[in-house]
């Protein structure tokens, strides 16, 4: 059996827990949450209404005409072709991730962006809800050919 005896003073307690700090922060330099998923632990995803999807859109920087353009049902599929995988990286990047649910049934809510771009092109948000959560979506073109990205454009 070995008995170890330590006798700490002061100094050796503050050295100790500067180290630790030290530590700490190194770590959060080397291995930082990506800006998505800061963002997203920030943002309120409840969607019971559509001042709620506004707010929603607003943390993220979109401002948007309040009445929307269109309401659908969609049923997630239950398999991801090459497409969907593509809309899902687009989910990832703004901290959500569709593969959740798949083969659940959710709504779609497009809103005309105000302001858009540096352009003024035109463009839509896209909001995926699921019991009253926004579970994902995107902002996208009008325009044929366009563009499409997730909330957080990387």
């Amino acid at each position: 059996m070995f008995v170890v005896s330590v006798k700490l003073d002061k100094t050796k307690i503050y050295a100790t827990l500067a180290a630790l700090c030290l530590v700490v922060a190194v770590a959060c330099v080397a291995f930082p949450k990506r800006a998505s998923d800061v963002l997203t632990s920030k943002v309120d995803t409840s969607a019971k209404s559509t001042s709620e999807h506004i707010e929603f859109l607003n943390a993220y920087g979109y401002k948007a005409d309040p009445k929307p353009l269109q309401i659908e049902e969609i049923i997630i599929p239950s398999e991801f072709d090459e497409a969907y995988e593509k809309y899902n990286e687009y989910q990832k990047l703004s901290g959500f991730d569709l593969a959740k649910f798949k083969n659940h049934r959710v709504k779609k809510y497009t809103y005309l962006l105000i302001d858009y771009g540096e352009n003024g092109q035109e463009a839509v948000a896209n909001i995926i809800v699921y019991n009253d959560k926004v579970i994902g979506g995107d902002i996208s073109s009008t325009q044929l050919g366009g563009f499409t990205h997730g909330f957080i454009k990387e």
